[in-house]
């Protein structure tokens, strides 16, 4: 994996167009597909030793471990996993990211579920790898108030003709959600090949730079979360 701290100076440094003095700073771990992996934690970041960034939504206090998920997790072989967008009683249709076994290597995608089934029926059988229930860009998905105010945000992004999968994390300035996807693409990536994430202070970058774990994101990593995506092979203690 590869860690980018597009931060003041760097030339990846998203400047405010009406007023430059403003930058909005990201940092963003760059793995392959395959790598992209859910894992169910119902801890705090500094609790863990994986690589990687908050998932998706969950119910419960986040001063004690969550009661349970609110985005699907699923990984191939892990027998802990959560199987709806929202819960059994109240799925809900969300953008959904699978990465997936076809020609020879494994892609991503997106598909609108709202439970695990619908998203493993769309490829042959054993074929998924990962699913990892998110959110898109649109006024409709958030509501008024969730979609206009400035949190921090967590992002899940691909590139297919790259193989790779992009774990993003504001840092250090809040931004709403239209405000995010212009910065998504103002980075070089593409919204629709894209998920956000759970965010507020849940959002969260667990990551070693130098040998040191450096934390991005909401300035808590005392926060608990339900599950995280980790860069798969990749922990790191300390």
């Amino acid at each position: 994996y590869e860690i980018h701290e597009r931060l003041v100076g760097s030339e990846m440094c998203i400047r405010d167009r009406g007023n430059p003095n403003v930058k909005y700073n990201y940092a963003v771990i760059t793995t392959e597909i395959e790598n992209a992996k859910p894992e169910i934690i119902n801890k705090r970041l500094i609790d863990v030793p994986h690589i990687g960034i908050n998932g998706g939504f969950f119910e419960g206090s986040y001063t004690s471990p969550p009661t349970s998920l609110k985005s699907i997790s699923f990984w191939k072989g892990d027998t802990k996993q959560y199987q709806y967008n929202g819960t059994s009683s109240n799925q809900i249709s969300r953008k959904t990211f699978i990465s997936y076994w076809q020609d020879g290597r494994y892609r991503a995608d997106y598909r609108y579920v709202k439970n695990l089934n619908e998203a493993l029926g769309n490829y042959p059988a054993g074929y998924v790898k990962a699913v990892i229930g998110g959110n898109d860009y649109n006024l409709d998905s958030w509501g008024s108030t969730a979609y206009y105010v400035a949190l921090n945000r967590t992002v899940l992004a691909w590139d297919n003709a790259k193989g790779k999968a992009y774990m993003i994390v504001t840092h250090d300035r809040n931004v709403n959600i239209p405000v995010l996807k212009n910065h998504m693409t103002q980075m070089g990536f593409n919204p629709v090949n894209s998920i956000v994430l759970d965010g507020s202070c849940s959002s969260k970058m667990r990551v070693p730079v130098g040998g040191v774990v450096k934390y991005y994101g909401c300035d808590t990593e005392n926060r608990y979360i339900g599950n995280m995506i980790r860069v798969y092979g990749s922990d790191h203690f300390g």
